[in-house]
């Protein structure tokens, strides 16, 4: 077992090495911050987070309520052999009542 520190309250988490016997390979994706997003909500308010998917796999940061530079520091983990894609997508949003926003 190898331990791997992540996302931004310093919670500890293991990832196995091995499954029976065979070695196990994982791509692992920092979401650190972004910087000066410019507000695309009439009220002028801006509640971004982020989507970051592999095939069938996805994993969200949280939302950050008016905010237009987010520190995240989150990490997320796939496993390779549970990819079903070699494309990595990572979409920032704008968290919305009704439907959320695309920002880049």
């Amino acid at each position: 077992m190898r331990a791997y520190r992540g996302g931004g309250g310093g919670e500890l988490f293991e990832v196995a090495e091995y499954d029976l016997g065979e070695p196990m390979q994982f791509l692992f994706v920092r979401v650190v911050k972004a910087q000066d997003f410019p507000s695309k909500d009439i009220t002028g308010s801006l509640d971004p987070y982020v989507e970051v998917r592999v095939g069938n796999y996805k994993g969200v940061t949280q939302h950050f309520e008016k905010n237009q530079s987010p520190e995240w520091n989150t990490v997320f983990a796939f496993a390779k052999e549970r990819m079903q894609s070699s494309i990595l997508d990572v979409v920032v949003k704008d968290k919305d009542i009704l439907k959320d926003d695309f920002m880049s």
